[in-house]
């Protein structure tokens, strides 16, 4: 019965991931990121923003820290954060409060970059967000 039961769920969690095209699209991640380094648990219904901590290192694996354009990460936020901008495990910002690496690059209707922003907006007006005085820096 639990070999039966396991198999459903890596049958199930693999038709999760081939039968999104649009949302799988964003970043191959066979071979290179298994879901559970970023996720507690299956992304499956609730549990799907159950994060681990750290996640920005398995980023900085192919992507550099821009400092000019990036928001800092590993830190505990002092501003309210919206629930569709998710923490970490620990509550702090990392690269994925602002990106979700499962979007498309591409805006379907516009055909410009998303950046993989979990919000249409962009620049200064995505920082909004959270923030009502931005940095000097920006």
């Amino acid at each position: 019965m639990h070999s039966r039961y396991s198999s459903l769920m890596l049958f199930m969690s693999l038709l999760l991931i081939f039968a999104m095209p649009e949302r799988a699209a964003g970043h191959n991640f066979i071979g290179k990121v298994g879901c559970f380094e970023c996720h507690e648990k299956l992304p499956l219904g609730k549990t799907a923003l159950l994060l681990r901590t750290n996640i920005g290192k398995i980023c900085m694996r192919c992507h550099k820290l821009e400092k000019r354009l990036s928001h800092p990460i590993g830190m505990v936020p002092k501003v309210i954060v919206p629930l569709d901008l998710p923490l970490d495990k620990e509550g702090r910002v990392s690269c994925i409060t602002c990106h979700d690496v499962h979007m498309s690059a591409v805006n379907k209707l516009t055909g410009k970059k998303t950046h993989y922003l979990r919000r249409i907006l962009k620049g200064k007006k995505f920082c909004y967000a959270c923030h009502v005085k931005l940095p000097s820096k920006f």
